[in-house]
């Protein structure tokens, strides 16, 4: 299994913590199948054929495209991946779905109640935004914006519990227990 980051996701606040702006993190999975989980913000389109381009894949070669949720810096480029099957909890993946070798979904509510993560067999969590920076980890904080504190904080603690590596919704993947910055390959 190979698990590249397209594209980083980032998150820009003001000095009172409100978002000024956000893309999400865009990650490719080659196992069995080719899959994208969360595809950014539509401004960053030319990121994420740039990332794809990197790794040796085009749009056309994504099988599945897996949303963690539905906000729309998760979702943006959806729409260039035209051969892909765009997933979701609200197209019925679920706890244990299996989508490839060694790629399976968990259920991690709470920024969302429809959240989900992606878990890779070598201890990789695709996060969205169920654990969206390091900080978060780091911290011991649930995101800024749920839609329950504690539900995003057993799914925060689980996604820990679990994963060596972790890719956040906005940033860079980072190693569980640090929480410093790591590579994914």
């Amino acid at each position: 299994m190979r698990i590249v980051l397209v594209k980083p996701g980032s998150l820009v606040r003001d000095a009172a913590g409100n978002i000024l702006y956000a893309s999400s993190s865009v990650t490719l999975i080659i196992s069995d199948r080719i899959l994208v989980v969360d595809t950014g913000s539509a401004d960053e389109r030319e990121r994420v054929f740039d990332g794809l381009k990197r790794a040796g894949v085009s749009t056309d070669d994504i099988e599945i495209v897996v949303n963690t949720h539905l906000h729309v810096d998760h979702t943006g480029c959806n729409d260039i991946f035209r051969n892909a099957d765009v997933l979701s909890y609200h197209t019925g993946l679920r706890e244990g779905c299996v989508l490839a070798e060694g790629v399976s979904l968990m259920e991690t509510p709470g920024h969302t109640l429809d959240s989900i993560s992606v878990l890779c067999s070598e201890n990789v969590v695709i996060a969205g935004d169920a654990l969206p920076t390091a900080d978060n980890y780091i911290k011991d904080l649930p995101p800024r914006i749920h839609v329950d504190r504690a539900l995003a904080m057993r799914s925060m603690h689980r996604i820990a519990g679990i994963a060596r590596i972790v890719v956040p919704g906005h940033g860079m993947p980072f190693s569980i227990p640090d929480g410093r910055e790591t590579e994914l390959a």
